[in-house]
């Protein structure tokens, strides 16, 4: 998703990998250093604001490194190519409106409101235009979900409970989305895990014929984990536990 999508520009790439100006490469596709950088410098002053204005709450979670957060992004980013891949196969497209829509009802269910959920995505190191990009990638991922497994919904009487459970969450009366425009994202978030479980193999089984590569100052690509790892003589060589914010779709 990675929005604009950040940068990924086409590469022929003939006979052998280079990560010259490069963070990583996703078959014919390349993953710029400067891309990465710059959602990481926004997101540590995201975080470093958040941190600076809320000290307490700062205080009792992980702090946000820049080694941990570069992983992160790298991987993220992978991951939307990987999706392009799959949702390309199978004829699949996201507009900028389900984007929009499906944003909004993530952050409503996540934290209660757009803005209260950006708070959270800066406390784990995200800028709001980024952590949009993060959840453009989720949301076409739930498309490709609804292709490969279209059974794997919620019930409407457990999609009920999860709305009337989000105002007392959240101790209000209403929310900005009724229970009719929610629907469609509850009923597919309630079975998250088992959706997320029909996804994982596929994306790895293209992160191995799509021939990811990433440069090792950033660390190494684990295809069974769908991310970037800290290992011996990257920038970081140990992982850093992440903050407690749920920025998985």
């Amino acid at each position: 998703m990675l929005g604009a999508v950040v940068g990924l520009v086409a590469l022929a790439v003939a006979g052998c990998t280079s990560h010259a100006g490069a963070a990583a490469q996703v078959d014919d596709k390349t993953i710029g250093t400067d891309t990465v950088r710059g959602i990481v410098d926004r997101g540590m002053s995201a975080y470093t604001a958040f941190a600076a204005a809320h000290p307490d709450a700062a205080s009792q979670q992980t702090p946000v490194t820049r080694d941990d957060l570069q992983r992160r992004t790298l991987g993220n980013l992978v991951e939307y190519q990987l999706d392009l891949t799959e949702a390309r196969k199978r004829g699949i497209t996201l507009s900028p409106q389900e984007a929009d829509a499906y944003y909004q009802s993530y952050a409503i269910f996540g934290s209660g409101s757009v803005a209260a959920f950006e708070q959270a995505g800066a406390s784990a190191g995200f800028a709001p235009e980024d952590l949009r990009t993060i959840i453009r990638t989720y949301a076409l991922e739930s498309k490709i979900e609804d292709a490969i497994a279209p059974d794997l919904v919620a019930s409407s009487a457990d999609v009920t409970s999860a709305y009337t459970s989000a105002l007392t969450q959240f101790g209000v009366k209403s929310l900005p989305l009724s229970l009719t425009e929610a629907s469609p994202f509850l009923a597919r978030q309630l079975m998250n895990q088992q959706r997320d479980a029909k996804l994982r193999p596929i994306l790895a089984q293209t992160a191995r014929t799509d021939h990811v590569s990433v440069n090792p100052r950033f660390g190494v690509w684990s295809a069974d984990d769908i991310s970037v790892l800290a290992a011996d003589g990257s920038i970081a060589t140990k992982g850093t536990p992440v903050p407690e914010l749920n920025l998985a779709s």
